[in-house]
């Protein structure tokens, strides 16, 4: 019985998602919201807790409750906006940095390793793929909604 591309591609993701390289390193004991969130407040500081909700699908008293946790906990900070004195936007920590850090390195190594079977072309080919197959995601996920 021929397997089909959706099998196939299903049992990819599942055989990927399971190796350790692709998990977080053992020191960073955060949950993957937690990551999910402090990597949207690096990716756009000053942001506030309804562009943060917006931008991530959730609601802000979900993403208020993360941000509460995750500022009492030293990965986050609430400044006061210069133009808004009532607004309070969400910035990364020099621990929270520090954070980012190590998981931008974890990303460098797992890309590096997975990355390393393939020449240069092969490489190319792959990403043109992958990037080919999110387009069609993203206006499938367009026409949707």
């Amino acid at each position: 019985m021929k397997i089909t591309a959706e099998a196939r591609f299903l049992d990819v993701l599942k055989r990927l998602s399971a190796l350790p390289l692709f998990h977080l390193p053992e020191e960073i004991n955060l949950t993957r919201p937690a990551i999910t969130l402090i990597s949207w407040v690096d990716t756009f500081p000053g942001s506030g807790v309804v562009g943060i909700a917006s931008g991530l699908g959730l609601s802000a008293p979900t993403i208020s409750v993360g941000i509460r946790r995750l500022v009492k906990d030293g990965w986050l900070e609430r400044r006061r906006d210069h133009n808004d004195g009532r607004s309070l936007l969400i910035f990364l920590t020099p621990k929270g940095c520090l954070l980012m850090d190590r998981l931008r390195a974890h990303q460098k190594k797992v890309s590096k390793v997975f990355l390393s079977a393939l020449d240069q072309g092969e490489q190319d080919l792959l990403l043109d793929i992958l990037e080919n197959a999110l387009e069609s995601i993203d206006e499938f996920i367009g026409n949707e909604q």
